[in-house]
């Protein structure tokens, strides 16, 4: 659709035909939505439907996120609470879980651990790389064969799943996040298979815990999970074991799945520019990495894991109060804050559809944004570039072709399959 078509033939269904103008907005979310966000912003930016109110200017999202008193999380929280089985961070709102959690996850997912997670994941990757490629194959998954592995072995050294089996930290994490933040219709079974994922996870993280309290001293893993057990809070505050367990199960959670997509999409909006590729397989072998990571995050503001987060609007509000736009949110509105939509903004950003590394701060939204950004940022920042860099690094280990878009879904709300050449017959570049 183009111009105003989605809007024309949104309007054209009736107000009561419910059904007709979901599956309208579904499909056009699913087949267009870099066309839909575009045709939103210019005629309708504060669009309401029935499945919740779309807010796609970048200010107007940023309005919505920096008010969590008022626009909550109660959408998925609840959810996300079950699968959790405790209070975490991201199903709160408010100084009572949410701020002293988020107080403690910055501390045990410290900012000066970049870069040591750094060096850490550019061993593991290679590592898995070398096992992909050494199977000696003409081609190998990226998604299976590399990006869940190398996520999932970062997640036991560095949060400190030791004895864990990655397969069971990769599937575990795709149902539970399947659950409470891709289930807009609460789906029973899908939401049951989220718990019950959750249940296994907090099991097996049990055992951990467990087993690292009955051998306390210096000799065990320098991880996450053993500065959570170090640290000793009041009493009142209630970080007992059992909320140790459910904020290390919910880092992974936020973490597992959206890293391994991150790696797919992040090479194939690479892949489909060739000069872009090319400059960033040059920057790739500088010994800063930095210039290399702002090619990574341009990437993913492309193709963002989040495109759009969902808040429950607890009072009247008057969004975008003083614009031509303004528009009054009335309590109890499902409010859709459009990530992949604000970082688009022509009205912000400088040609918004050009492919530009290094631009300012405020217009990347790819980690989130206000209360609820993400608590592992630090680490995120560089484990998502390095998983890229170190394929980049790899001579011959590109998408095949013709097939750059070829991401697989293969039914699930995340990428499952991407094929790429494994390189073996490729000559080292001098």
């Amino acid at each position: 659709m183009t111009g105003m078509d989605f809007l024309a033939a949104y309007d054209a269904i009736p107000q009561d035909d419910v059904p007709q103008r979901v599956a309208l907005l579904r499909r056009a979310m699913t087949t267009g939505r870099a066309e839909l966000f575009a045709e939103l912003r210019t005629h309708r930016p504060v669009f309401g439907t029935p499945i919740g109110v779309f807010v796609t200017r970048h200010p107007d999202v940023l309005e919505v996120l920096s008010a969590p008193e008022t626009f909550t999380v109660g959408v998925f929280g609840p959810a996300l609470e079950e699968v959790l089985g405790g209070p975490f961070i991201l199903a709160r709102d408010g100084a009572d879980v949410h701020w002293r959690e988020r107080g403690y996850g910055q501390l045990m997912l410290a900012a000066e651990d970049a870069p040591r997670v750094r060096e850490l994941t550019a061993r593991i990757a290679d590592e898995v790389l070398d096992e992909a490629v050494g199977r000696g194959t003409d081609t190998f998954d990226l998604v299976q064969d590399y990006a869940r592995l190398a996520a999932a072995r970062v997640a036991v050294a560095y949060l400190g799943f030791t004895g864990i089996e990655e397969e069971t930290l990769h599937s575990c994490t795709r149902r539970m996040q399947w659950a409470f933040a891709i289930n807009p219709g609460r789906d029973p079974e899908i939401h049951a298979a989220g718990v019950a994922a959750g249940r296994e996870l907090h099991d097996r993280v049990a055992e951990v815990i467990a087993r690292r309290r009955s051998a306390p001293g210096d000799d065990g893993p320098d991880d996450v999970l053993a500065r959570m057990l170090r640290t000793r809070l009041p009493a009142e505050y209630g970080f007992d074991d059992e909320r140790v367990n459910a904020n290390l199960v919910g880092y992974l959670t936020g973490y597992q799945q959206n890293a391994t997509q991150c790696t797919a999409t992040a090479l194939k909006e690479l892949a489909v520019r060739p000069e872009v590729l090319a400059e960033a397989e040059r920057a790739a072998g500088e010994s800063d990495p930095s210039r290399f990571d702002a090619y990574v995050w341009e990437a993913l503001r492309f193709h963002p894991f989040v495109p759009v987060t969902p808040r429950l609007c607890v009072r009247d509000h008057l969004l975008a109060a003083g614009t031509a736009r303004q528009t009054l949110i009335p309590a109890e509105s499902v409010v859709l804050a459009c990530f992949a939509s604000a970082m688009f903004d022509e009205e912000v950003l400088d040609a918004p559809d050009e492919f530009r590394p290094g631009r300012p701060p405020a217009h990347d939204l790819v980690l989130g944004y206000g209360a609820h950004d993400c608590v592992g940022r630090y680490a995120a920042r560089v484990i998502v570039p390095e998983l890229v860099r170190r394929v980049l690094l790899r001579p011959g280990v590109r998408p095949l072709p013709g097939a750059e878009r070829a991401l697989d879904y293969a039914g699930t709300p995340f990428p499952q399959h991407y094929t790429v050449r494994s390189g073996r017959d490729a000559v080292p570049a001098p």
